[in-house]
């Protein structure tokens, strides 16, 4: 009798941690199927492919920003500045294409903001040890106050036949800010895993200091990944100033957070040590449908506020559902 209850009992909990693993692993995308199918009944144009396809451009920058988070998630270098990051490069693009004409010059005026920034704060977490959180949140604060100030407040028109490309239809829906989307995932996807920076992401996110007892200079690969996190923003940048036909100072707002929210939600562990883009694509999926499916309710901005965080908790919880019955808790 007892050999039979330990049997059942094992047997349970075979079942508990397989059910916790499909749910980890397809618990969002079911409830992504589900916000699908509740919006297309209430707007049958929302599965329009022109609807869809300004549901990806609109969130072209966050799909993008979410490839940098979870680099900086999966290595515990949290940054909070992007958002504020595509303001302030925005902005000094928009001035230099003003005062000289030159779209190229303002791009690479406004990429050079990225990397500064994002080198100034590699050097303060990596060589200097200061809290991550803390050193992005400054950036967060000082990039979008000193955008406002430089523009007193006000967007800047930028027209050129560049950026206007950038969101342009090329045939079937499909525009060049949509393939960068494709390029940065496909990009990120190979650094993560097929290069030694992508290696020693995973080993400073789940020990640190044993990577640096293992010899491994831990200050130059942070500093790399926040060079390649300028990259990403400075590409979203792009897209946001194409995409507006301006640079404006309250541009990307909240962007930050609703890419860490795609990252963690997606199923990449806040703690670090693991993940995968994938999940990360996944994450931004939903959010990017919850954006657009709500915007298009026709609700106040305080009702969506409250809608969006209440699915975004419920993914959330969903999530740690899953892990806990993968770890045969109650």
């Amino acid at each position: 009798m007892a050999t039979q209850t330990q049997s059942l009992s094992g047997e349970l909990k075979i079942s508990r941690a397989q059910i916790g693993r499909l749910v980890a692993e397809f618990g969002l995308l079911a409830m992504l199927i589900l916000l699908v199918a509740l919006f297309t009944a209430a707007n049958p144009r929302f599965l329009t492919l022109a609807n869809l396809t300004t549901l990806i451009q609109q969130n072209a920058a966050l799909f993008i920003v979410a490839v940098a988070a979870t680099f900086a998630i999966i290595s515990r270098q949290i940054d909070l500045s992007p958002g504020s990051l595509i303001a302030l490069s925005g902005t000094v693009l928009g001035l230099v294409f003003q005062a000289t004409g030159s779209i190229l010059l303002g791009i690479a005026a406004g990429f050079t903001t990225c990397f500064a920034v994002e080198l100034l704060h590699g050097a303060l977490i990596a060589k200097l040890n200061l809290n991550p959180l803390i050193v992005t949140l400054a950036t967060w604060i000082w990039a979008r106050g000193l955008a406002v100030s430089l523009t007193n407040a006000s967007s800047i028109l930028v027209r050129d036949p560049l950026t206007t490309f950038i969101t342009s239809d090329l045939g079937s829906g499909i525009s060049p800010s949509i393939l960068l989307i494709g390029v940065a995932y496909l990009a990120g996807w190979f650094v993560l895993n097929k290069t030694r920076l992508g290696r020693y992401t995973f080993a400073i996110g789940s020990d640190e200091r044993a990577t640096i007892q293992a010899g491994i200079d831990t200050v130059c690969y942070k500093i790399l990944m926040f060079v390649l996190f300028a990259l990403f923003v400075g590409v979203a940048m792009l897209i946001t100033v194409s995409r507006l036909g301006a640079a404006a100072p309250d541009a990307a707002y909240g962007l930050e957070l609703d890419a860490i929210v795609a990252v963690i939600i997606g199923g990449n562990p806040f703690q670090g040590g693991e993940g995968s883009l994938r999940r990360t694509f996944i994450g931004a999926l939903f959010i990017a449908v919850l954006n657009n499916g709500l915007s298009n309710l026709g609700m106040l901005d305080s009702q969506i506020a409250v809608y969006k965080g209440a699915t975004i908790l419920l993914a959330l919880l969903l999530g740690v559902a899953g892990a806990r019955l993968v770890r045969g808790r109650q």
